[in-house]
């Protein structure tokens, strides 16, 4: 449960970079209401099944919400220092299913293969079987990956 309120402290200072923390205060915007509701549902979400909450600081310095991502799901990491990189938040898709739908994951560039080392709104590929540094592990099957920063 530890990591549960560490997750939802980091998504907040993440958010708050983006200057949404500072509009819950006195002068509450449309976007106040949003990112409240956002993080109650991830807080519904993690008290239903806190095994989705993964502590990956010791890795690559984030936090992970699992949803899934081995049964063909995805997986979303937090930066817990959003200051220190340019991939503040990276999402993970399982690319199996797609590829077996017809897709070409593969036409995307291939995943640059280290940390901080994405260019953020680009998607890229990485194989099933090499190593994913933000995990620190080799996946199985293929990974859709992209970086997000938050200015």
């Amino acid at each position: 449960m530890r990591y549960i309120g560490t997750v939802l402290v980091t998504i907040v200072v993440i958010l708050g970079g983006v200057g949404l923390g500072s509009s819950l205060g006195a002068d509450p915007s449309p976007q106040a209401g949003i990112v409240a509701g956002e993080l109650s549902t991830i807080a519904n979400q993690l008290s239903l099944r806190p095994d989705i909450a993964i502590d990956l600081t010791k890795v690559s310095g984030e936090y992970c919400f699992n949803a899934g991502l081995a049964a063909g799901g995805h997986m979303t990491h937090y930066a817990a220092d959003p200051t220190r990189t340019a991939e503040d938040v990276v999402d993970f898709v399982n690319a199996e299913p797609l590829a077996k739908a017809g897709v070409n994951v593969a036409s995307l560039p291939r995943f640059p293969g280290g940390l901080n080392s994405m260019t953020p709104g680009q998607w890229y590929f990485l194989p099933a079987g090499e190593l994913e540094p933000h995990h620190g592990v080799k996946f199985p099957f293929p990974l859709l990956i992209r970086a997000t920063n938050i200015k």
